[in-house]
């Protein structure tokens, strides 16, 4: 028995050095990872936090471009690098039943060209957009609104502001946001220009007290190129993105002929390999007209491509003379709990980095849509201090070809640890 437990400390203490070696060399192995792993790219510092509450981050395409597509890559840091939860929101439904104030629709009426509402601002409030919940349609219009205090004088607020709709396949109707600038006029006149179809169906009328960001669009930065195959009949209009560029809208400008009607498809080129080869082939992705007589924006589902190629059948006619190509992407933000004594940055650029998981994200419902907007400074790159010194005095020990000679050795002492121990246990048996 006395010779058993000798046994087994002799066995322990003759292990204890190649454990410590073990572990000592999957220490090592970690700080190289760590050494060796990638860091954020881009930073832009946040201002504008005037008090602690939650605020809301706009992510235009100039921020955007520097972020992955999917945004798993963006973190928010505090003046100690602590992380910030935030929740990623895009534009979003509105809400009829919490947040929307109605006003009573004096009358809706119906002329040759075009439809006439006029909305009662009974209290005369300071508002900045009027809401109306429209019946979804795909007709793309064009709108003003004017404002008076006895429906006789009226006066411009805004003009010509598109009134077409993104509409969906859940509900039969959606809410559509008109901003213009600040006034209290007691009524508010939207008329709506009906040449080209017959009117909406306009159900109700209001505002939303919480929202200021339903409907917006931001144009989207790219390059374009344009080709004529006489051939085939057919334009090609090449869009050339920078990363992270989504498109929702289209807006064409077409200087000539006066009458016309094509159809366009876009499509995004692709690699697939079959039997060891690789091959290229299209996806069409849209099909829509262009046609005088219609509008010319074409809204389409989400695209986030780093090139997208639109063609156009011109048959027998010439091809279309094309004035201007405006992409928009709807608008998105973070929303983050801020403290106004805080210094904050924005960092994205880590590739490595897996998508957070915060408590935020669980209370998206209970955000409201009214928040303080915080402001995003200019993008600067950061200072990669030890890749360029990788760089600079490079050696075979700080590869990751060193790195994988380490694994294997590790492996190695790790076979050579448990035989040992095997043959041990052999002896004291």
């Amino acid at each position: 028995m006395l010779q058993n437990m000798k046994t087994r400390t002799h066995i322990k203490q003759s292990n204890l050095p190649m454990k410590k070696t073990v572990l000592s060399f999957i220490a090592l192995c970690v700080l190289f990872f760590n050494s060796y792993a990638q860091y954020q790219t881009h930073t832009t510092a946040i201002s504008g936090i005037k008090e602690n509450s939650l605020y809301k981050l706009p992510l235009s395409p100039v921020y955007k471009q520097y972020m992955a597509s999917d945004m798993h890559d963006v973190r928010i840091y505090d003046s100690k690098q602590h992380e910030v939860p935030y929740v990623l929101l895009s534009e979003p439904l509105l809400k009829a039943k919490s947040d929307f104030m109605a006003y009573d629709i004096l009358s809706q009426d119906h002329f040759n060209t075009y439809s006439e509402i006029i909305v009662h601002n009974k209290n005369k409030d300071k508002i900045s957009n009027i809401a109306f919940n429209i019946n979804n349609s795909d007709a793309y219009k064009y709108c003003s609104i004017a404002g008076s205090n006895d429906k006789k004088q009226w006066y411009s607020i805004s003009q010509l502001q598109e009134l077409s709709l993104l509409y969906n396949d859940v509900y039969t109707n959606q809410y559509k946001c008109i901003y213009f600038p600040l006034s209290d006029y007691e009524y508010f006149r939207l008329s709506v220009d009906d040449w080209n179809s017959h009117p909406l169906k306009i159900n109700s009328a209001g505002y939303f007290k919480n929202s200021v960001i339903a409907g917006k669009l931001y144009d989207v930065l790219f390059s374009k190129t344009i080709t004529e195959d006489t051939k085939n009949k057919t334009t090609t209009i090449d869009l050339k993105f920078s990363n992270n560029q989504s498109v929702n809208r289209l807006d064409f400008k077409i200087a000539a002929p006066r009458l016309y009607k094509r159809h366009a498809s876009i499509y995004a080129k692709r690699e697939r390999t079959y039997k060891n080869k690789t091959e290229q082939y299209t996806e069409n992705l849209v099909e829509f007209d262009l046609s005088s007589d219609g509008s010319l924006l074409v809204d389409v589902p989400q695209l986030n491509e780093k090139e997208l190629f639109i063609e156009i059948q011109n048959k027998d006619n010439p091809p279309l003379e094309i004035e201007s190509i405006v992409c928009k992407q709807l608008a998105s933000y973070l929303v983050c709990d801020l403290n106004a004594k805080e210094t904050y940055s924005l960092k994205s650029g880590n590739t490595e980095l897996k998508s957070p998981e915060y408590d935020l994200i669980n209370f998206v419902s209970q955000i409201p849509q009214l928040l303080p907007e915080a402001s995003l400074g200019p993008v600067t790159a950061v200072p990669q201090a030890k890749e360029t010194t990788v760089q600079k005095e490079i050696s075979f020990f700080e590869t990751p070809q060193f790195l994988w000679v380490c694994l294997g050795i590790g492996c190695i002492i790790v076979f050579f640890f448990s035989k040992s121990l095997l043959k041990d246990m052999g002896k004291k048996e």
